[in-house]
């Protein structure tokens, strides 16, 4: 696999993440798919409560669920990220 593949197969799966992973959900909305760059270089930061607000999209804090999916994103990609 070549970075530019190891690069694209983590932007999805971070979008996957942020528009909420499930079982049987191989694939993100667009606004997801969108968002994921800029979501991974939040990530890479390790800025939890960044990266909440960037994935839920209140401009006043996010919700629980989006923490959820932000603390999963981190853990996820910690030493994985190549952006």
């Amino acid at each position: 696999m070549t970075t530019t593949e190891s690069s694209a197969n983590l932007l999805r799966e971070v979008a996957l993440i942020a528009c909420g992973r499930r079982e049987g959900k191989t694939g993100s909305c667009a606004s997801c798919a969108r968002k994921a760059p800029a979501l991974l270089n939040i990530a890479s930061t390790g800025a939890l409560d960044a990266l909440a607000a960037a994935i839920c999209g209140n401009h006043g804090g996010a919700c629980q669920d989006c923490h959820t999916k932000a603390e999963t994103i981190i853990n996820e990609t910690v030493g994985v990220c190549t952006v």
